[in-house]
């Protein structure tokens, strides 16, 4: 209906005026990832009229306020899923394929890597039959491994990259060796050079 795109764009034009607001404790990330969700479906619904007469001028202009919005918040939402660990991160939207025919859909979905959260999968598998939801979910339980691992892997690297040490910072390390005495041996080494 009218008021749900008001208030679907209402949400995504709040998030990107106030990006912070991804930041808050709790569910606002993924609430705003399911409206851009719920956008993708209205953007492929607009698509597929585009070569029915009921497409006209009015929904042409909601088109392109709706793709607009979508392409502005899809930037932001990708932006901040990299920030977080895989394990907090809600869907990750495909682009819209410009080329595609009214058959097909704008935004393809069946690219999402979804979310861990069931409640939100929902979101993206609406329009799926159980089987294909169900293959959907364990695709993005082993995509989230892969993710999960590649994680661990960079990790790792930077720690093996911090642990090697190269000559200055064994200098730095022997200079700092040779301070380290106790409260009295600093003052005679101080003393002796004061009186030299």
């Amino acid at each position: 209906s009218e008021s749900q795109i008001s208030g679907l764009l209402s949400v995504c034009n709040t998030a990107i005026e106030n990006p912070f607001l991804l930041f808050h404790a709790g569910p606002t990330y993924h609430m705003v990832t399911n409206a851009v969700v719920l956008l993708c479906h209205l953007l492929n619904g607009l698509h597929a009229m585009k070569v029915t007469p009921a497409f006209g001028a009015a929904e042409s202009k909601l088109f392109d306020e709706v793709f607009d919005t979508f392409s502005a918040i899809r930037k932001l939402l990708a932006i901040h899923r990299e920030k977080l660990p895989s394990k907090l991160r809600c869907h990750l939207i495909p682009r819209p394929n410009f080329a595609s025919s009214p058959e097909e859909p704008f935004i393809d979905l069946g690219e999402t890597l979804l979310c861990t959260c069931r409640g939100c999968q929902g979101f993206v598998l609406m329009a799926c039959s159980p089987c294909v939801a169900a293959e959907r979910a364990r695709d993005a339980r082993n995509r989230l491994a892969e993710e999960e691992a590649l994680e661990r892997q960079q990790q790792h690297q930077q720690q093996l990259d911090s642990v090697d040490i190269g000559e200055l910072d064994q200098e730095l390390d022997m200079m700092g060796a040779e301070f380290n005495v106790d409260d009295d041996e600093l003052l005679n080494m101080i003393s002796s050079v004061i009186t030299n």
